[in-house]
């Protein structure tokens, strides 16, 4: 008898056909993977978008706009005196100023540039009072740029006034060697480069000198948003918004450099006086790529909540639940006497920085949880006797629809309210213990 053997050439036709068909579900997994992918970073582009614009960040960028204008001179001043200080900087120094004015006054010309170097060459001769003249003029820029930065994060509660004059003493004063070293380190990376004769295999060095202008402005604005604001994040979410705000930035920087040099009308209508407008409008622009990074920072966290949770919003459900998952972990480490840092407590709830800060803070004026001196977060209640009602009162989340509504509402809410009075009496220890099938029984019990 013989057996019948499919053909080698049969075998092949079908092991191609099957990696076709595999190689096309492939492509379209990559490709539906890219589509969701893009609708989300489209999704989170239009809500940030909506925070920008609900947060007033371009009334906020014209303030500081034109605070800058009064305060570049004094700032600069300052600056290049701590530069002065030390001579390991003093190469460097002409290397500084060129940055800086490269990035505030982009091709405006070279009377603008002038101007500024002659007005900083006489502040740095300036005596005691008006060397104290600069400095408030420097801190009260920084004071607008910390109350941007905090209404955007939604800080509450400011620093400490001495704690914020220690923030921009550390800017003021270590900006400027971070800034130094960045650029030491920059004209070293060009010297090599050109020792090395990198350039004749590139052509020149343009790409290199802008991807040396983005890190360090990413760098920059990173330290902006991870210190100034008076709120804990994750420096993942600075550095970020601060590589968003740099690419901005530089593609602003090119962007008004064309347009300077492509409309010079403004010159014969403003004549010598043409690089002051140009100089405010830069000035704004500026400031709303800054405030635009910053919006990214501060809405990365909140929408990583409203993913986690399925809505943009908290409502009463998910307070109460995030309070008691902080209640939760307080108490689980209070079983070995232990206590949480804020990261710790925090980490993979689904909330807004926002709301943690809110909850907290309701939590530790009615006394249930406390701050150690070393920052650290503890229980400091007896959660058998601390009920779920009352919890729900600190939180002011009560049922109570109070006095003067129309009689039908009135009623509604008072039955709502009494349809729960028996959960709202339990207490927060006996919830937090309670296992599943218990949870279940009840459950049971409840609707039979």
């Amino acid at each position: 008898m013989q057996t019948l053997v499919p053909s080698r050439g049969i075998a092949y036709d079908a092991g191609m056909k099957g990696l076709s068909e595999n190689r096309w579900i492939r492509r379209w997994q990559v490709w539906l993977q890219f589509v969701f992918r893009a609708e989300r970073i489209g999704r989170f582009v239009v809500y940030t978008a909506k925070r920008f614009a609900a947060d007033g960040c371009p009334l906020k960028a014209a303030g500081l706009g034109y605070v800058s204008l009064l305060s570049i001179v004094p700032l600069l001043a300052i600056a290049l005196g701590v530069l002065s200080a030390f001579p390991a900087f003093e190469n460097v120094r002409e290397d500084i100023q060129a940055l800086i004015f490269s990035n505030l006054l982009p091709e405006t010309g070279a009377a603008a540039d002038e101007q500024l170097r002659f007005f900083i060459d006489n502040a740095s001769k300036a005596t005691g009072p008006g060397v104290l003249a600069f400095a408030v003029t420097a801190v009260m820029l920084l004071n607008n740029i910390n109350g941007a930065l905090n209404e955007i994060w939604r800080v509450p509660d400011p620093r400490p006034l001495a704690l914020r004059f220690l923030v921009y003493w550390a800017l003021l004063s270590l900006g400027p060697l971070l800034l130094g070293s960045s650029v030491s380190l920059s004209s070293y990376a060009f010297a090599m480069v050109e020792y090395t004769e990198f350039e004749a295999y590139t052509g020149s060095l343009i790409g290199l000198s802008r991807l040396i202008s983005i890190a360090l402005a990413t760098l920059g604005f990173a330290l902006i948003y991870f210190v100034v604001p008076n709120r804990s994040m994750r420096l993942g979410h600075a550095f970020f918004g601060g590589l968003v705000a740099a690419v901005l930035f530089e593609g602003l920087k090119a962007f008004f450099g064309a347009y300077v040099r492509g409309f010079t009308s403004y010159q014969s209508i403003y004549g010598a006086l043409a690089a002051v407008p140009v100089f405010l409008i830069w000035m704004y622009l500026a400031w709303v790529v800054v405030l635009i990074g910053a919006e990214i920072a501060a809405a990365l966290p909140e929408w990583r909540a409203a993913q986690a949770r399925g809505r943009q919003t908290a409502g009463p459900g998910e307070r109460l639940a995030l309070a008691l998952g902080l209640i939760s972990r307080l108490y689980t480490a209070s079983q070995s006497g232990g206590a949480m840092r804020g990261r710790a407590l925090v980490q993979g709830l689904p909330a807004t920085p926002a709301e943690i800060d809110s909850t907290l803070r309701l939590l530790r004026d009615a006394g249930v949880v406390e701050r150690s001196s070393r920052g650290r977060w503890v229980l400091a209640w007896d959660l058998n006797a601390l009920s779920l009602g009352e919890l729900a009162a600190m939180l002011h989340l009560g049922l109570d629809p109070g006095e003067g509504w129309p009689k039908q509402a009135e009623q509604a809410a008072a039955g709502l309210a009494a349809a729960g009075q028996e959960q709202l009496e339990r207490s927060i220890a006996e919830l937090l213990t309670e296992t599943e099938e218990e949870a279940v029984q009840r459950a049971v019990s409840a609707v039979s």
